[in-house]
């Protein structure tokens, strides 16, 4: 699982806030990916289901439900697939010592091959020389 923090201010007081919530992109096995067929006569297997339902886990803690979440797919044309449209859904976890969270999480819903592919991990990917 990954953060990912935006800023907003679609709130009463109209005030900048942070909001965080949880993405998961991809599966973090690398052969899970490399299981994912591409269709024939096709460069890009936009997006694909976990296999089965399993709990998610985050600094010891683990997701009270399961969940068989969609990820973003592969391309073999050097494109990036990247989520397209999403919704947020609520995921409470239990952690070591009986403590609850919740936490908000980013639920890919489709996904789209582009050809500008950022580096993930990299928060200066998208800036360019003047």
């Amino acid at each position: 699982l990954g953060i990912s923090v935006r800023v907003n201010n679609d709130n009463s007081k109209c005030e900048m806030r942070k909001e965080r919530r949880l993405c998961l992109l991809r599966p973090c096995e690398r052969s899970v990916l490399r299981s994912v067929k591409v269709p024939k006569g096709k460069t890009c297997q936009p997006k694909f289901q976990a296999k089965k339902a399993e709990n998610l886990t985050l600094s010891g803690c683990t997701s009270t439900k399961k969940f068989k979440p969609t990820y973003c797919g592969v391309c073999t044309d050097k494109r990036c697939c990247v989520p397209n449209k999403s919704r947020v859904i609520k995921v409470n976890f239990t952690c070591k010592g009986g403590s609850n969270t919740q936490w908000k999480m980013q639920w890919i819903t489709s996904c789209v091959c582009q050809r500008k592919c950022n580096k993930p991990g990299d928060m200066f990917s998208e800036l360019r020389l003047l």
